[in-house]
């Protein structure tokens, strides 16, 4: 690691911290959300300053940090810049920022011990913004699945912590949960099956992986706007088995592989089935986000070079166009006062920027040709296809699923005619505002430009790819010093 790049990563930690902390001593909601924004725009700012630093392979540092800090910042600026107003009062603003920050401790940290910390930390600015909030039964809702979650999610990954820091504290290691010391020192395979299981649990909340699920789609609806989004997006789980489960306790990840993958693919085809039965558009997209996660879990489950990256890949690649598309169901929202697709209809001739941006950013977000979610698909079905041909069935079904769920949203509503009795509120319907524009747009231009040139986000985490592969797996995207074969076609 570069000398410069340890202050910048400070810097790049503290500042959101202290953004959102100096909110409330802004009164002001439009200077509070001008602050939000300024604070937001300059962490995404430190966030390029470190790519520049950043050497592949360096010290302390690994290209799936790099990809997840600048994913972290994007998605919260694209939040607090275009967020609707009335949704975005000091309170939600403060907590993006705070959540912002604690996402990127976890990102930047090389020590368990403070990636529990910052774990934990995550959830926290949204736990107490509901508990403030809970007043009406919809929030009280939202509070109580927030709270089961927030414990069965950490409680699990404390324990793993004890167990894996143990042998370090007996020794009197200098760093006991240290990353780099814990892989030198390896853990004993008797014990590696028990840390995994306790790992997986807290990765599994955290991701909102089937069976694990039901938090998610309450807090979207329910919950304080983009906490979830933001929480989910980011993929704090994704990162902790890469960063800390495959490579600390390969033994038993590849005794479990079999499982996970089956929990996987079965988790995102059961999301996109529960996605399909939704007519709230909040909860539509909490349950493509499930499906998501199902897919990312089988491609890492998997084990060779395509599946690995088209999982990492798939990370970003559902992240951006995802979070772009509840941007303008909020938009939605905040102009009609519901997301329920039976009351609304006909809404493309008030709003046809609003509806272009929607099908835009839903067709990205599922993997249509040309955008990087049509990349990362890709990738996993030929990992899965060349291991477990029939095994890719439900990867093929929930994305088929998931495009009708889609097309059906669309359908109700931007085209046909209002609901009954909604036709005068329909008919005031303005169009997206120039700076909800903007951010949908560039999520939407990020999507297809990450498809149409994969490359450079696949070179940033091949280091990764080719060591969780091994060197049994296919070769192709590490040796290929470009994309691959794989992506030779794209």
């Amino acid at each position: 690691m570069r000398a410069g790049l340890i202050p910048l990563l400070s810097m790049l930690v503290a500042l959101p911290a202290l953004g959102g902390a100096a909110l409330w001593r802004v009164y002001s909601p439009e200077r509070a959300r001008r602050v939000a924004v300024t604070v937001a725009a300059l962490t995404l700012v430190l966030a390029l300053g470190v790519l520049v630093l950043f050497q592949a392979g360096g010290a302390g540092m690994s290209g799936m940090s790099m990809v997840a800090i600048l994913l972290a910042t994007l998605l919260t600026l694209g939040l607090v810049a275009a967020g609707p107003r009335q949704m975005l009062d000091r309170g939600t603003l403060g907590a993006l920022l705070l959540t912002e920050s604690a996402a990127l401790g976890f990102f930047c940290t090389q020590h368990l011990g403070l990636m529990l910390f910052f774990w934990v930390a995550m959830v926290l600015p949204a736990e107490v913004l509901i508990s403030r909030r809970a007043k009406a039964q919809p929030e009280a809702r939202a509070l109580r699945t927030f709270r089961i979650y927030l414990l069965a999610g950490s409680l699990p990954l404390v324990a793993a912590v004890v167990l894996l820091g143990l042998p370090g504290w007996q020794s009197g290691a200098e760093t006991p949960l240290g990353l780099s010391e814990l892989l030198a020192r390896g853990v004993p395979a008797p014990r590696q099956t028990a840390i995994l299981a306790l790992l997986m649990l807290a990765v599994a909340f955290r991701m909102a992986v089937v069976p694990f699920h039901s938090w998610l789609p309450v807090l979207l609806a329910r919950g304080p706007f983009g906490a979830g989004l933001l929480m989910v997006n980011v993929h704090a789980g994704l990162y902790l088995l890469v960063r800390v489960a495959m490579p600390l306790l390969p033994e038993a990840w590849k005794a479990a592989s079999p499982l996970l993958e089956g929990l996987g693919l079965f988790g995102a085809l059961y999301g996109a089935v529960l996605a399909l039965a939704q007519m709230d558009l909040r909860r539509t997209v909490g349950f493509l986000l499930v499906s998501q996660s199902g897919l990312m879990l089988a491609g890492l489950a998997e084990r060779n070079t395509e599946s690995i990256a088209g999982a990492l890949l798939q990370s970003v690649a559902a992240a951006v166009p995802l979070t772009g598309l509840m941007l303008v169901v909020r938009a939605i929202e905040a102009r009609t006062g519901t997301t329920d697709m039976t009351r609304l209809g006909g809404l493309v001739r008030r709003g046809p920027r609003m509806a272009a941006l929607f099908f835009l950013l839903g067709v990205a977000s599922l993997g249509f040709p040309g955008s990087m979610s049509f990349v990362g698909e890709d990738l996993l079905l030929h990992g899965i296809l060349g291991a477990h041909p029939l095994v890719a069935l439900p990867l093929l079904l929930t994305t088929a699923i998931n495009g009708i769920t889609f097309l059906r949203a669309f359908q109700r509503t931007f085209l046909g005619t209002p609901a009954h009795g909604q036709a005068s509120v329909l008919d005031t319907v303005e169009d997206l505002l120039p700076r909800e524009r903007i951010a949908a747009l560039a999520l939407c231009v990020l999507a297809f430009l990450g498809g149409i040139l994969p490359g450079p986000l696949l070179r940033l985490r091949e280091h990764e790819v080719s060591a969780l592969a091994g060197p049994a797996a296919s070769t192709g995207h590490a040796e290929s010093g470009s994309h691959g074969p794989a992506l030779a076609s794209h």
